[in-house]
């Protein structure tokens, strides 16, 4: 699994980079979690029950996940706390919504460290009658 930023889609990278600064700005530290996966991983966060869709945008590098140091440092990385009543979250849902990402944190199975890129359909031609 990765966490290199260079190994997001170009169309998220920049938008990665804006988010990881706000979250500075706002005096949150962050580890980066994971960015790529290959389908390999992927299948096996499926076998655990750690991902729930069969199609991550994570195969694709339009998402990754962070956590607040805070927390990996008092729970370490094999042991991380995704707690979804710490107010951290809801900040960091916050900063990557004003971006115009997608919060894992909102979805009724929270994926509080979740941040994706949103893809928007293609532009369809129009038709003139």
């Amino acid at each position: 699994m990765s966490r290199a930023l260079n190994d997001l889609d170009p169309r998220f990278r920049w938008v990665a980079f804006e988010f990881l600064a706000r979250l500075t700005e706002a005096g949150i530290a962050v580890m980066i979690v994971s960015t790529r996966r290959t389908p390999e991983e992927h299948a096996e966060n499926l076998r655990r029950g750690v991902s729930w869709v069969t199609h991550s945008l994570h195969l694709d590098g339009l998402a990754m996940d962070v956590c607040p140091y805070s927390t990996w440092l008092l729970h370490g990385a094999d042991k991380l706390e995704w707690k979804a009543d710490d107010a951290v979250w809801e900040t960091i849902a916050d900063i990557a919504e004003h971006l115009g990402l997608r919060s894992g944190y909102r979805w009724t199975q929270k994926d509080c460290g979740h941040v994706e890129y949103v893809v928007l359909p293609e532009p369809r031609e129009a038709t003139h009658v």
